[in-house]
């Protein structure tokens, strides 16, 4: 008997053991936030069965939490026969998570572990993250190093260099019991003024992105994680974020093929595609509909599964986006999702959503709304990517050790590596650079939000402000909140006069309302400062047009920002290469301009 027979008759087996509440919860991920064992989430994997959870350590766990300023639950929602409520937690919403180290993080997942094996169908999860690099960790304790964004492995020019980056990302996270990555991201930011996307694709071009989402995949595989390339088929072409709203891609098929889909075409050719997470982006023109595709049959069956000949696990993205919610209500959208071929749901809120989308998934198979082979065809799927990982027989891991790994000497030299490289000058104009001890700087650092930072020596606030004092004590230090305040931004225009020089982050994230720091730096420009711009955007916010002199390390993390300081300081050069072309370049002298419209009256 061959393997794959093997494989086959031990999911045949299982299958015609669950029962059809344990079917319908192997459908779904739902969010582990923080990193207590509550009843809230030993009740997902004893009572709805769920197939994965996606964690977030970074904050607490609670019910009375919103996703992007909402509560998700269907207030026209009418409980089916059988709706039990599960147990809650009403801790703080929005409260930063308790600091946990990776040895002990993972004796907590091994525990949930524990409970999903010897539960009846005793059916090991998914323990999904996302880690983009940049400011996308939502595991970063314990010294677990920064990578810089996808866009600046690219910037590298250097396809093993990612392979590696890959494998160490996967090697990290898999010693903490993590098996399945919510990345890499295939979309080709064709659009600049793309809020969502940006510097967390790898380039404007489909051929460069096909070059390295591959390599990225293979290093993922080979350090033990499944991959889920996204956001099929492709969210680069969009101009509003489907956290809010559903944006309309207007690309016929052909268009589709040739820049959406390259990426993908090219991962199945490889062998690296195990996993696909869909968008919530509707492409009228291929589909005759402005259906998002996650719920688009055209977009997940017909083209990705039989024209394409995927074969591996179909996620959704987060199915409590605007673009979803705002239309479909999110119980609804999870059984359209299904029908469309989507394998799980992915579901991250922790409120009665869950109750509400997996009692509205069981009675839909029980009222023929998702046939009984619909909904085997997406268990097995499930299945097989748990099965294919070896999770069935070694869910666990060596908790102990995982501190050790996370902190593993020769993985650290790598994130090192990519920082260095990565590291891009996008232009020195006014030859500023590099920075001379005798001259006075100024550093304004923006402070990370707190939610999503760990607060120690390797990621928490003032790193660059650290990693420039080891080159000179000729200097202010300073920070402002991530977006500075009005009264922020005067004093710290007040407090540049008496430097010969500023050194400002200007930082893009989209958690901060897609905004970076350029009121600020722009004032700064306008009033004649010299001003170096460390930014980690290649496009208008993060390098906006007045700047002459902008830094792109492509991260807010640790490791970024001491190649920074060695570059401010002439002690290495920046060797990165802008691997895309639709950024905005330098204008000049506009300084008098920019003044009438910044500089208070």
């Amino acid at each position: 008997m061959s393997d794959m027979d093997i494989r086959n008759e031990f999911i045949d087996n299982l299958l015609g053991k669950m029962t059809l509440e344990e079917k319908v919860g192997q459908c779904f991920t739902f969010s582990w936030r923080g990193s207590i064992v509550t009843p809230a989430v030993k009740a997902l994997i004893e009572k709805l069965h769920v197939g994965g959870l996606r964690i977030e350590p970074y904050t607490a766990e609670s019910a009375r939490s919103t996703y992007y300023g909402k509560s998700l639950a269907d207030t026209n929602y009418e409980k089916p026969e059988g709706y039990t409520d599960m147990p809650k937690t009403y801790f703080t919403a929005k409260t930063p998570g308790n600091y946990i180290m990776p040895s002990e993080y993972a004796t907590r997942i091994n525990e949930l572990q524990w409970i999903a094996l010897n539960s009846s169908g005793g059916i090991p999860l998914n323990i999904c993250t996302d880690n983009e690099g940049a400011c996308t960790n939502d595991y970063q304790f314990g010294g677990m190093p920064g990578y810089p964004a996808l866009m600046g492995l690219a910037a590298t020019g250097d396809l093993e260099l990612t392979r590696k980056v890959g494998k160490a990302i996967a090697q990290q996270l898999r010693a903490v019991g993590i098996t399945m990555l919510h990345s890499p991201v295939c979309d080709i930011n064709v659009n600049a003024a793309n809020p969502e996307i940006r510097f967390r694709g790898f380039s404007d071009d489909p051929e460069t992105v096909a070059e390295f989402v591959c390599a990225f995949s293979e290093g993922l595989i080979d350090g033990g994680i499944i991959p889920m390339a996204k956001h099929y088929p492709g969210r680069g072409d969009s101009s509003t974020d489907a956290h809010y709203e559903l944006e309309q891609i207007n690309v016929d098929k052909d268009r589709l093929h040739d820049v959406e889909l390259r990426p993908y075409k090219r991962m199945i050719e490889k062998g690296c595609l195990k996993g696909v997470m869909t968008c919530h982006s509707a492409y009228p023109l291929v589909v005759g509909e402005d259906l998002p595709a996650t719920l688009s049959k055209v977009l997940v069956t017909d083209i990705l599964r039989n024209e394409l000949g995927f074969d591996g696990v179909i996620t959704s993205d987060a199915m409590g986006m605007g673009a979803i919610v705002n239309r479909y209500g999110l119980p609804n959208a999870c059984v359209m999702a299904l029908q469309a071929g989507v394998n799980l749901m992915l579901c991250k809120s922790d409120d009665e959503t869950r109750e509400q989308v997996y009692y509205r998934m069981l009675d839909a198979v029980r009222k023929d709304e998702v046939t009984m082979d619909q909904l085997e065809t997406s268990v097995r799927k499930v299945l097989e990517a748990k099965y294919d990982q070896g999770l069935f027989e070694n869910a666990q891991v060596d908790a102990a050790a995982a501190t050790a790994f996370v902190r593993n000497p020769e993985i650290l030299e790598v994130a090192q590596q990519a920082a260095e490289k990565s590291l891009t000058l996008m232009r020195d104009e006014e030859n500023l650079l590099p920075l001379s001890q005798d001259r006075k700087v100024l550093i304004i650092e923006q402070l990370k939000m707190a939610e999503f930072t760990p607060n120690d020596i390797y990621q928490g606030h003032w790193r660059l402000n650290r990693e420039i004092l080891k080159h000179t004590d000729n200097v202010i230090n300073a920070d402002c909140t991530f977006i500075p305040t009005v009264d922020e931004i005067n004093f710290l225009c007040d407090l540049a006069q008496e430097a010969d020089v500023v050194v400002a982050t200007n930082f893009f994230w989209r958690h901060a309302g897609n905004k970076a720091n350029t009121e600020l730096v722009e004032r700064l420009i306008a009033e004649g400062n010299e001003v170096v711009v460390v930014t980690n955007d290649p496009y208008a916010e993060g390098a906006p047009a007045t700047a002459g002199t902008v830094l792109n390390c492509w991260s807010l993390m640790g490791e970024s920002l001491q190649e920074v300081a060695e570059v401010l300081f002439g002690k290495k050069k920046a060797g990165g290469k802008l691997p895309v072309g639709n950024f905005q370049e330098y204008v000049g002298d506009s300084k008098a301009e920019v003044a009438e419209e910044l500089v208070p009256a």
